[in-house]
């Protein structure tokens, strides 16, 4: 089989894309023998298959990190936290707060008090099945007069916090908010175990789609697919 005949073939069972056809038989100088009608016809897709490797190369990054999401600062130490952890909100494609951790929300007539619902039978990468407590310890890590968190000017208007139930929160504000569940999309928010401190922080537990596998401050970190991971069919790797 000829090269071009062999390049036609992997192009058009979708082995490789149209760039890469072009780029190969451009590079053996046989461009000019391609049929038009071969790059008018819909190129077949290849089949996906689970599983790989995902490399990143991201700026920021320093060997003092330890994947705390008070100190979040660049774009490496927040991908990487991303990667393990999830907030209550997530922002979609659309720009709209939609559920994450949190199941629904509610707010008072004023929206100066919101009422979350958490997803049931979530687990941390430890094991734990996540509660109401181990939101308010994660959302409190970045309050308080004496908190460095970069969060700190976010929360700041949270009054109280107070569980419900287990899988159920009450947030108090210093007034009304109706933009709340934007707030709690933020990236230093991301949902810890109840107790995580000190060098607990660089281990990475969350509920995230990956569970880390190697973490070397501001070079690698690296982690596998969470076969627990509570959004179903999310992670393809």
């Amino acid at each position: 089989m000829s090269e071009l005949k062999k390049f036609e073939k992997l192009f058009t069972e979708g082995k490789i894309t149209r760039r890469e056809f072009m780029a190969k038989v451009s590079a053996l100088g046989l461009a000019a023998a391609i049929s038009p009608a071969l790059l008018s016809k819909p190129a077949k897709a290849e089949t996906p298959n689970k599983g790989g490797r995902y490399r990143m190369g991201l700026t920021g990054g320093h060997t003092t990190d330890n994947l705390d999401p008070a100190t979040l600062s660049d774009e490496w130490n927040y991908n990487s936290n991303w990667m393990y952890r999830n907030c209550l909100v997530e922002i979609d494609h659309q720009g709209n707060p939609i559920p994450e951790l949190a199941e629904s929300w509610e707010a008072s007539k004023d929206a100066a008090t919101w009422t979350f619902k958490l997803r049931q039978g979530v687990e941390f990468h430890n094991g734990k099945t996540m509660d109401a407590e181990d939101v308010i310890y994660s959302i409190n890590h970045h309050r308080g007069e004496d908190s460095k968190s970069a969060a700190k000017g976010v929360v700041d208007p949270i009054k109280d916090i107070k569980a419900d139930g287990k899988d159920r929160l009450i947030f108090t504000l210093d007034g009304s908010n109706a933009d709340f569940p934007y707030i709690m999309s933020d990236y230093h928010l991301t949902i810890v175990p109840a107790g995580t401190s000190g060098d607990d922080w660089i281990k990475g537990i969350g509920t995230g789609a990956y569970i880390q596998t190697e973490f070397e401050p501001g070079i690698v970190s690296a982690g596998k697919r969470n076969p627990n991971f509570f959004q179903r069919g999310a992670c393809s790797l």
